[in-house]
């Protein structure tokens, strides 16, 4: 009967071992290596670090920005740009973007840096979208 019972615990905390050991995954942890990620999840939740947006230009398919935060030579920056998925109807219609930095550098220079991403994603049935994008007060047409 003791051996039954001492085999019992063993088992629990055995199992309870394996539970607080397993890794957790985050599924819902941005990935995105300096591109388009269209997801209304994303756009709600993901964090990153300050910036500020010095430009922004669109030449064709290509959406140019040009930002400034702190680092050391930004190197090893992560810039997402993401879609909120949702379509405003209008005419044009209109989306609405927002950009991420991950930043993990400890310097306390200020960098300027430009990123570049094909935004052919963003099309829609018409010939033009306006993008409106958070932090940034002018709007830009896409036209293509």
């Amino acid at each position: 009967m003791k051996r039954n019972v001492i085999l019992t615990h063993l088992f629990l905390i055995s199992i309870l071992l394996g539970i607080v050991s397993c890794k957790n995954d985050d599924d819902n942890a941005l990935n995105c290596n300096n591109e388009l990620l269209i997801s209304s999840f994303q756009y709600s939740n993901a964090e990153g670090q300050m910036f500020e947006i010095n430009d922004l230009d669109i030449e064709g398919d290509i959406l140019t920005i040009q930002l400034s935060s702190g680092g050391c030579n930004g190197d090893s920056w992560q810039l997402c740009l993401i879609d909120s998925g949702a379509i405003m109807e209008s005419f044009p219609p209109q989306r609405q973007l927002r950009f991420v930095l991950r930043n993990n550098e400890n310097c306390l220079a200020y960098i300027t840096r430009s990123y570049s991403f094909n935004i052919s994603e963003l099309q829609t049935e018409t010939n033009s979208v306006v993008l409106h994008f958070n932090g940034y007060n002018d709007s830009l047409l896409y036209e293509y």
